[in-house]
């Protein structure tokens, strides 16, 4: 099976996510990526990203996501250009305080 172009020309994908430093949009405090295989086998891209906690709270949370969603997605077209299935999960400064060893973002 050929490996997805993200992977097979990582250095070339680095240098556009690069671009999109240091922080996309509001209330993103820190983040990163990996790459692997999700559930299904197909080559991915995941997403790790700690969000200010005022960005976390309920009222502020599905906007803060979603800009950085559309901020990443808008620059770089993964699935037709990168072959690799974006993924994103998110997690408050307050919780990766409480999870300190755990790597994240």
């Amino acid at each position: 099976m050929p490996r997805a172009r993200g992977v097979a020309q990582a250095a070339e994908l680095q240098k556009k996510l690069n671009g999109i430093t240091p922080q996309p949009s509001p209330g993103v405090v820190k983040w990163r990526h990996t790459f692997g295989n999700d559930w299904t086998g197909d080559p991915a891209i995941f997403f790790w990203v700690t969000l200010a906690d005022e960005a976390s709270k309920k009222e502020n949370l599905s906007k803060a996501t979603e800009a950085f969603r559309k901020v990443v997605c808008e620059r770089i077209d993964f699935q037709n250009d990168w072959d690799l299935i974006p993924y994103f999960s998110f997690r408050s400064e307050s919780e990766q305080a409480i999870l300190n060893g755990e790597v994240y973002a």
